[in-house]
């Protein structure tokens, strides 16, 4: 009998086994890749992430101090500050260095097993795998789940499914000559969402995109788009899709079990983000669950611990962030658009920049300051006098 079983070698599962195994537990990690960390992402990590949770330099591929946004009209800002706000990691080494963490702390990684069962007993949980050449049965006292977004296995433990959720696409592509981040907006681009270009590095770069549907169809008119222009050369890996929550889980912990990360809907609904604030939430996992074998109670009364404190740290955030979301979401082109140019006219965005409270990962903050703003209100009001008395604040 195993003391915890992670289901997930995302960031989530890894820096809860590091933190659980350096503490003496038994823990095995089920994954089922073989790669670990080769999943979707932007790989863009915040400065306060990488202070707190710190890489080898050699994976960062680039340092961020801002973007170039794009309105749907055309018109173009660029927004950035002396300080660097972010950087773009190679995702897989980073995701893979965090499970060599758990690994030299004395987490087992079981990879290319994928978990086909997960049934409670009296003295915890079961879990079937399967993998090309049969499978395993492990047992352990406690299971944390971070399987990522679109695991039915929240769901079999009976703690639920994401409420709302956004598809994400996204392919490589030859970019040589572009150095900087650039955003687009509208509704023939990302509907009610936004598109990006990231630079990676040897003239790569990463074109995706969130939305409701028809997302390889609008990344395909992006690419093209991109190519006339003269930015992008050829496509180098074909475009792939994934699951994006927006909203958490409505109960993340259980008897004997916790949800974490992308499993948990624990991300910024803003950009959907999720390593930071995944990396946060495994850490108090691994301190709930610590708590609870000391204690010899695994309860969900017990472990209902993890869901207040993890709570106290994010939910504002994804509260004001999701409210934000909903409210851009239904912002016709020329609305951005006026939107954009009053900004850009009138100085507010370099207001925003210059803000102290500015942060790539807490957002609640800037967006609370930005509704306040008199020149904002006048201009939803202007646009949708509703969206001036919903608009989201601190």
């Amino acid at each position: 009998m195993r003391d915890v079983i992670v289901v997930g070698a995302g960031p989530a599962g890894n820096n809860t086994a590091f933190n659980l195994a350096g503490r003496g537990y038994d823990v095995v990690v089920v994954d089922l890749t073989r790669r670990i960390g080769d999943k979707l992402c932007t790989g863009i990590v915040g400065r306060e992430c990488l202070e707190r949770f710190p890489i080898d330099p050699g994976l960062v591929h680039r340092d961020v101090k801002g973007a170039v946004v794009a309105a749907p009209g055309g018109e173009v800002v660029s927004l950035g500050r002396q300080e660097v706000q972010a950087h773009v990691v190679d995702r897989v080494s980073y995701v893979d260095s965090l499970a060599e963490k758990g690994r030299n702390a004395g987490a087992e990684y079981l990879l290319g097993h994928r978990a086909t069962e997960v049934v409670p007993e009296d003295q915890g949980w079961r879990v079937e795998t399967v993998n090309g050449s049969g499978g395993r049965t492990l047992k352990a006292r406690a299971l944390v789940l971070a399987s990522g977004f679109g695991s039915d296995l929240t769901g079999r433990v009976g703690l639920g499914r994401v409420g709302d959720f956004a598809t994400g696409v996204q392919a490589e592509v030859m970019a040589p000559g572009v150095e900087d981040i650039h955003v687009y907006f509208g509704q023939g681009v990302a509907p009610g969402f936004f598109a990006w270009m990231v630079p990676t590095s040897g003239g790569r770069a990463l074109v995706g995109l969130l939305c409701r549907r028809r997302g390889m169809g609008h990344l395909q008119k992006l690419v093209l788009r991109l190519q006339m222009e003269g930015k992008v050369t050829r496509v180098t890996r074909a475009p792939a899709r994934w699951g994006v929550p927006l909203r958490p889980l409505g109960r993340t912990f259980g008897d004997g079990v916790l949800a974490v990360g992308d499993s948990a809907g624990q991300l910024k609904p803003t950009t959907g983000g999720g390593i930071y604030y995944a990396l946060l939430a495994s850490e108090i996992a691994a301190g709930a669950l610590h708590r609870a074998f000391t204690r010899g109670d695994l309860s969900s009364d017990r472990l209902s611990a993890y869901e207040r404190e993890w709570k106290d740290l994010l939910a504002h955030e994804m509260d004001v962030g999701y409210s934000a979301r909903r409210m851009f979401e239904v912002l016709k082109d020329w609305q951005i658009n006026l939107l954009m140019h009053m900004f850009a006219s009138d100085g507010v965005f370099e207001e925003l920049v210059d803000l102290q409270s500015l942060s790539f990962d807490w957002h609640s903050g800037v967006i609370a300051r930005l509704m306040d703003h008199p020149m904002l209100n006048r201009a939803l009001t202007f646009i949708n006098p509703v969206l001036a008395t919903l608009a989201p604040r601190s």
